[in-house]
């Protein structure tokens, strides 16, 4: 893993990149698609067990893999829309890194995690139509992605998180931004979205309303809702288990990587073997 700084007008950020090596005894390398993870952690912090250990699992699987330090809020500074414009400024940086480490642009999959997916969520409805992000990023987005994957998203922040209405003025002060579904358009991408119906932290609702806005659009999306399983449950095996925590286990909610993966297949951003 090694360190990115980039920035965004005066604002700096970090990326972690997990490149993956070119194969030396290859006579033509392999062009590899990109996963860019955004980790939850309610805008305050980012889950390292939504990090380092969903970046080697798309390793493992033949990607290369990003993990965005997006804008939490500090204090002073709301999360949107500069989570949006840092997510589209390294879009546009893969651009400059696409020989260096053989990169297929035409294959990056942003992936988020409970607040984290709110990001990813508001960035293929608002950031994806031109109309909307000329708005609030006048450069060119050069890079789009391919697709989207959405982990216990929060995607609608008048649907039971934050129960707390000024914690939601915090992240964004401009309602625009609370609620993703609303913004929706057919320019949005294939998604992915994964829950428990029985997640406490984040209403099951937030996937039903994104699926349901995506279905109305006629963009493909494949969604799975697990019967038992709290909130934050990462790859649910002992890798990202938190010691002595037992809730972070469930070898039913665990298939969905498997599952995941066989959809990044069918969306022909993975091979089929």
């Amino acid at each position: 893993m090694q360190t990115q700084d980039l920035a965004y007008q005066d604002t700096k950020f970090t990326l972690d990149t997990y490149f993956l090596d070119p194969i030396a005894d290859f006579e033509t390398q392999v062009e590899r698609p990109l996963a860019i993870i955004c980790p939850g952690g309610a805008f305050r912090f980012q889950s390292d067990r939504e990090a380092q250990p969903i970046a080697m699992q798309f390793n493992a699987a033949g990607m290369h893999a990003l993990v965005l330090h997006y804008q939490l809020f500090d204090g002073d500074t709301p999360v949107y829309p500069l989570a949006l414009q840092e997510m589209a400024t390294t879009l546009n940086w893969l651009k400059s890194q696409k020989e260096n480490h053989h990169i297929d642009l035409n294959k990056v999959v942003l992936i988020g995690f409970s607040a984290g997916s709110q990001i990813v969520a508001n960035f293929n409805s608002i950031m994806l139509d031109p109309e909307q992000r000329e708005k609030i990023f006048t450069d060119e987005l050069t890079v789009e992605p391919a697709a989207n994957i959405l982990s216990y998203p929060v995607i609608d922040m008048t649907l039971g998180w934050p129960k707390d209405e000024d914690w939601a003025m915090k992240i964004s002060p401009d309602i625009y931004y609370w609620q993703a579904q609303e913004h929706l358009t057919d320019h949005g991408k294939p998604t992915f979205i994964w829950q428990t119906v029985t997640d406490q932290a984040v209403p099951v609702m937030n996937s039903i309303i994104y699926a349901q806005k995506m279905d109305l659009l006629g963009i493909p999306y494949e969604m799975h809702l697990f019967g038992s399983g709290s909130h934050g449950l990462s790859m649910a095996t002992y890798v990202t288990q938190n010691p002595g925590n037992e809730a972070n286990l469930n070898s039913n909610d665990a298939k969905w990587w498997e599952l995941c993966l066989n959809w990044l297949k069918l969306q022909k951003i993975l091979p089929k073997f």
